[in-house]
């Protein structure tokens, strides 16, 4: 892509971004381009979905059942790039660190998250780890397939995972979200889900600014390192 092809998608994106979220999104979507060519800057907003908060309804389509996906399934799905799995989580799921929960249309892989348990998982890019309480499971890489976009599976899947991860004694989920991505915050907030924060971070594993409601609940951070095992970003569409 040219540069002037880039600025101008850059200049349509923050247009539509005044449009439909207003001024200071738009200069949130700036400060992000500006900042992380400068200097790395990343500010992510971490949210949290207590299970006796949750706003979510749980009724499905009688074409469509949800459950977790055992790592052969898994393996299956990920030979389809339409699908968006990416290799670790074949390799997560197969190592049990890390629970697919997905809705199935007829037999189609239409939508799905990652619940990651009792580890410290990589948020964002600055080199930073956090790690849940053991009440709260990591929610991350939520997607759902554009034949079945408008029918909140995603939402209902978190809802229906949640429940189902009581038994494992997890009745809160936490994510992050880039504090620009207001489809998918105002998607959290329709949700249930609190808005604890922004974690804000200049450079490689240097955030410098941790809300104190994050520390409250039992969530803690440290570097990186490379013995850790990673986890991609945690990314919730608004669906």
């Amino acid at each position: 892509m040219t540069i002037t092809a880039n600025l101008s998608r850059k200049l349509s994106k923050a247009n539509d971004i005044r449009r439909r979220f207003g001024v200071v999104a738009t200069l949130q979507y700036s400060a992000n381009i500006v900042g992380s060519r400068l200097c790395n800057f990343e500010t992510l907003t971490l949210v949290w979905l207590p299970l006796d908060e949750m706003q979510i309804e749980l009724d499905l389509p009688d074409d469509t059942t949800m459950r977790f996906l055992t790592p052969a399934e898994v393996e299956s799905f990920a030979q389809d790039p339409a699908n968006d799995f990416i290799p670790s989580h074949v390799e997560k799921a197969h190592a049990g660190t890390d629970l697919c929960f997905a809705a199935l249309v007829n037999g189609r892989l239409a939508s799905y998250g990652w619940y990651t348990l009792d580890r410290a998982f990589s948020i964002g890019d600055n080199g930073l780890l956090m790690r849940a309480p053991s009440n709260a499971a990591y929610m991350h890489s939520g997607f759902t397939h554009p034949d079945f976009r408008g029918r909140r599976l995603h939402g209902i899947g978190m809802g229906r995972a949640l429940h189902a991860l009581s038994d494992r004694g997890v009745n809160a989920l936490v994510s992050d979200v880039d504090w620009a991505n207001h489809a998918s915050l105002k998607s959290c907030v329709r949700l249930g889900y609190r808005m604890l924060g922004n974690l804000y971070a200049i450079g490689s594993g240097r955030f410098f600014k941790i809300p104190k409601a994050v520390r409250n609940l039992g969530i803690s951070f440290e570097r990186e390192t490379a013995t850790e095992p990673q986890s991609p970003e945690a990314t919730l569409h608004a669906a």
